[in-house]
């Protein structure tokens, strides 16, 4: 990233700025600063060490009641974000000391975000309320005071603090579905220890109250939001899986696989299915002598898909529900 008086000062005129900007050869993101391609691949990313919890300060419980201890993601290492994502950040940053990045675009850089970034996407930036509510070309600015806990460095970015972020993603997230899946993310991808502290980063703030059932059913066990959409739908239904990522093993004792969701007892995998027509050759092979390794050893697998659940869910749950009624009737007729 360069500034424009940077820019200025190394000998470029204003029309050979415009030029390069012209040719796609630099962007010109945000007012006041540019991003020049062509660095090298970015090593990890190392977020700042929080402090350690018994120097930090109490986080009020998320009802006003007993406090919950800080829970510290750092020091964590991230992989890279976009050279572009991370370029963009410190265009926006410029002229603006007491911002710090936030909401999305915190998201991808920490790695919460599965999709990436298409480049046109604002900078979200948080600053305190008495600043200036005008929205620069390039950048969302958020207004609130941030408490010293909820914020961190990232390779030098001032970025809101894992527990924060998932807070945000949480509350504005469209769905519970969505909500859940944002902590089944967080937990699995070990960017939070546990949901306390971003509970607590949530309480009092808009749409806090209708996402308070949402956290205790977050599981990091799970592999996808496709996992966690069938595993909640299932659950709504009365049928809620007693185990995620079941181990599945020969009679030497080694695991042969892991299922999605799992029914020991009846032999029942219900597994999500993310395969599509851009998936590998070698990716459909694996699954079909997954298939046949589990059907010799008398599983049923049921597959779904992410259209399965949006458009047919009472089919998922009649399909299981038929399949748990079936072999518990066979179990009964054995005993």
């Amino acid at each position: 990233m360069i500034t424009f008086r940077q820019a200025i000062a190394a000998g470029l005129t204003r029309g050979q700025l415009r030029q390069l900007v012209h040719s796609d050869q630099w962007s010109h993101p945000v007012r006041g600063a540019f991003v020049v391609p062509g660095a090298q691949e970015r090593p990890p990313l190392r977020l700042a060490a929080a402090p350690a919890d018994a120097d930090s300060p109490a986080v009020p419980g998320p009802s006003g009641g007993a406090a919950l201890p800080v829970v510290s993601a750092g020091p964590v290492t991230f992989p890279p974000p976009p050279f572009s994502l991370a370029a963009r950040c410190r265009a926006a940053l410029v002229g603006r000391p007491q911002a710090v990045v936030c909401g999305l675009t915190a998201a991808r850089l920490l790695g919460f975000a599965a999709e990436s970034d298409n480049g046109a996407e604002p900078v979200h930036l948080m600053l305190p309320p008495r600043l200036t509510r005008a929205q620069p070309r390039g950048i969302r600015l958020h207004f609130t005071d941030l408490e010293p806990h909820e914020r961190t460095l990232l390779d030098g970015i001032p970025v809101t603090s894992p527990a924060r972020t998932l807070a945000d993603l949480v509350l504005a997230a469209p769905t519970r579905e969505a909500a859940v899946a944002e902590m089944d993310a967080a937990l699995r991808g070990g960017l939070v220890a546990d949901l306390r502290a971003a509970q607590s980063s949530a309480a009092g703030r808009r749409g806090f109250r209708p996402a308070v059932r949402w956290w205790s059913l977050a599981d990091g066990r799970a592999e996808s939001a496709l996992e966690t959409r069938l595993r909640l739908l299932l659950t709504d239904a009365g049928f809620a899986p007693p185990h995620l990522q079941w181990p599945v093993m020969d009679a030497a004792g080694k695991v042969l696989t892991r299922l999605d969701l799992a029914w020991p007892g009846h032999r029942l995998d219900v597994e999500a299915d993310t395969c599509t027509a851009e998936s590998s050759a070698g990716v459909f092979h694996h699954e079909r002598q997954r298939g046949n390794t589990l059907a010799a050893l008398r599983w049923t697998v049921l597959r779904f898909s992410a259209l399965d659940v949006a458009w047919h869910p009472e089919r998922i749950v009649a399909a299981v529900e038929q399949v748990l009624a079936g072999r518990g009737r066979r179990v009964l007729r054995a005993s």
